[in-house]
């Protein structure tokens, strides 16, 4: 849910090469919370860039669930890609998201959340903030 996090992994999975993934995850939340006339559209431009055959942006699922969908599709609803949603969410969870986990680019994402950049280095040290003489709760 975090925005700066979501766009770190994004960044790590381009260099993964496997960015549609999560492209695919958020198309289809697009679909499932998005405006009940666009839904028909919605399916379509997922269905162009994600699933059809020399799709883009093509996604890995397996052929059960590409079944399932594609016969889904037929009559778009906004829960039609939730079986492929599902297996994406999978695939990244078991093994993209825990290689960001130990990538460099998300322990530099936690180093800039614990000591954010603008207090490591002070242009002028000696213009310190003041310390309240009240102890902190």
């Amino acid at each position: 849910t975090d925005p700066l996090g979501r766009a770190q992994l994004l960044e790590f999975l381009k260099k993964e090469f496997s960015a549609e993934n999560l492209s695919f995850w958020e198309a289809c939340e697009e679909l499932r919370y998005g405006e009940q006339s666009r839904i028909t559209e919605i399916v379509e431009s997922i269905y162009q860039q994600f699933l059809a055959p020399g799709a883009t942006r093509w996604v890995n699922i397996d052929s059960k669930t590409m079944e399932r969908t594609l016969e889904g599709i037929k009559t778009p609803h906004r829960y039609v890609m939730d079986d492929a949603q599902m297996h994406i969410y999978m695939l990244m969870k078991k093994d993209s998201y825990p290689r960001f986990l130990k990538s460099e680019l998300y322990r530099n994402l936690l180093t800039d959340a614990i000591i954010p950049p603008e207090t490591k280095k002070r242009v002028f040290p000696f213009m310190r903030k003041q310390r309240h003489s009240s102890p902190s709760p």
